[in-house]
């Protein structure tokens, strides 16, 4: 019984005597915190993405290097060492996860800003290719309006001259309006910003709805009359065309846009456009010079000069 108490006490006291010997120089607990903590260092990555912790684990592996140098228990030491070791883990690891969270993130960055551009250059050439198709219109609706005017604006002169022996009637005139002739279209392409929501803009829309207004206008008045009926016609049924099935989807961007106006044309007068009164009816004529306050007619009340 004795016997066995004196060997409990003895082991004990080596315990004791372990506990509070001094760490010896290449001492393997610290040598394996120290490597760690090194690689730590020497990591770019844990130098960029995990600064914090990397300085925390080489702080605890001083602190045991001070505590070693001044003589401090050897458990102590290792404590510290051991979780210098940890904490220089945890910084690679954590340097290792936020590396690849970053370079997710650039990765995405980089695909949202190529479709962007991608979207911004579709919407440019779709904007330049309806904008000269919408010139195309309007060209094709001049010449057409050109040609219909060669052809009916002789025939109406030829039909004022008098007949051989036809009785005229005079006719008082109530109403003479000169006109100069169709406006010119200037059109150009510049930059602006786009709101779907605001606006609902259908630029095919407003295409075939020039095309139509213009053909519809052109069959008003007579002569020259019916190419101003045709310009106002073309910019009524773009602008109705326009908001036909405009998307609501609050899209905004950026895109170029065709802008057109039309200015008068100067010069003398093409024609006049001249209202009389016959036989109590009222009667309109296109003449190539101004009237006075009668006219002549003949008997259906048809101008003659």
């Amino acid at each position: 019984m004795l016997r066995n108490s004196m060997r409990s006490i003895s082991m004990l006291a080596a315990f004791a005597m372990a506990g509070c010997a001094s760490v010896l120089p290449g001492d393997p607990v610290m040598e394996d915190a120290r490597l760690s903590v090194n690689a730590a260092r020497n990591n770019p990555q844990v130098v960029s993405y995990a600064p914090v912790e990397l300085a925390q684990a080489a702080d605890t592996m001083r602190q045991a290097d001070d505590l070693a140098t001044r003589g401090g228990g050897a458990a102590e030491v290792h404590q510290l060492a051991s979780l210098a070791r940890q904490r220089a883990t945890v910084a690679q690891q954590l340097a290792r996860a936020r590396s690849d969270e970053a370079a997710m993130l650039a990765q995405r960055k980089a695909t949202d800003a190529q479709l962007s551009a991608d979207l911004s250059r579709r919407q440019a050439e779709s904007a330049q290719m309806q904008a000269a198709a919408a010139q195309r219109e309007a060209e094709r609706a001049q010449r057409i309006a050109s040609s219909m005017r060669t052809d009916a604006y002789s025939p109406t002169i030829a039909e004022y001259r008098r007949r051989d022996n036809e009785r005229l009637y005079e006719a008082k005139v109530t109403y003479v309006r000169a006109v100069v002739g169709p406006p010119q279209q200037r059109c150009w392409v510049e930059p602006a910003v786009v709101d779907r929501s605001a606006s609902g803009v259908n630029v095919p829309g407003a295409i075939v709805g020039g095309v139509v207004g213009g053909i519809i206008g052109h069959q008003i008045g007579g002569g020259r009359g019916q190419d101003v009926a045709t310009g106002v016609g073309v910019l009524g049924g773009a602008a109705v065309g326009a908001n036909v099935g405009s998307a609501s989807d609050g899209l905004v961007y950026s895109q170029d846009v065709q802008r057109c106006e039309y200015v008068p044309t100067s010069g003398p007068p093409d024609y006049w456009d001249v209202t009389y009164v016959f036989a109590g009816r009222e009667h309109r004529a296109q003449m190539t010079a101004p009237p006075g306050a009668i006219i002549l007619v003949n008997a259906q009340g048809e101008p003659r000069v």
